[in-house]
């Protein structure tokens, strides 16, 4: 894959507001700890795993309600309601923790005077464990979508939402994610996109993304 190596003075400056995705981007959850809880959940309902690329489509990829269904034949509404009750903040806690250039990354941004958001989908409880994983990396803005009335990703609305509730404009934004959902997000949204490649699961996401980098201080 082509790696873009963006400096400050080229494409950030032209930003006002750097939105982030959280998990996977600015925090890592191990492998192990899908591969354990999903077959938890899709056996304790009746289910089965065609395969172990199912696992790692539903943590990467959109569509995971299509997913459920198709590819582990259950309900999604019967394993999103067994699933959180699996996946809970402490169980995940042990297997998370903060990408080493997410801390700095932020700092720097604060410095140039940005604005910095985190838009994540994961559900409140968990999203505010991940961001203590951050210890106190400045931020102005944290939004879970999946505790509002809003649709997920890549539904632009919640990020209509928080353009509104900064005062910024989407010419003004460039939002920062690791899964085609979240390129789609942006798109529906209008708003530039930035590929942050971690290298934990291989997508072809040629046809949005402004760059692609594999690491935070690339932003600099």
């Amino acid at each position: 894959m082509l790696i873009f190596y963006i400096y400050e003075d080229k494409m950030l400056k032209k930003y006002k507001h750097i939105a982030f995705d959280l998990d996977g981007t600015l925090v890592h959850t191990t492998s192990e700890y899908r591969h354990k809880i999903i077959p938890i959940a899709v056996n304790q309902l009746g289910g089965k795993i065609l395969n172990e690329h199912s696992i790692d489509r539903f943590w990467f990829e959109s569509g995971r309600n299509k997913i459920i269904r198709d590819e582990f034949n259950i309900d999604p509404k019967l394993f999103w309601d067994l699933f959180r009750q699996i996946d809970s903040p402490e169980n995940r806690s042990l297997h998370t923790y903060a990408y080493s250039d997410s801390g700095s990354c932020f700092e720097r941004l604060r410095k140039m005077g940005k604005i910095i958001s985190i838009i994540t989908g994961a559900p409140h409880w968990i999203a505010s464990m991940e961001i203590e994983k951050l210890n106190g990396a400045p931020h102005d803005f944290y939004f879970s979508i999946n505790q509002s009335d809003f649709d997920d990703k890549p539904s632009p609305e919640s990020l209509y939402y928080v353009l509104r509730q900064l005062n910024v404009k989407a010419s003004d934004t460039v939002y920062i994610g690791n899964s085609n959902e979240d390129a789609n997000f942006a798109k529906n949204a209008d708003i530039d996109f930035i590929y942050l490649n971690r290298s934990e699961y291989r997508l072809n996401l040629t046809d949005y993304p402004i760059a692609t980098i594999n690491n935070l201080e690339r932003l600099f």
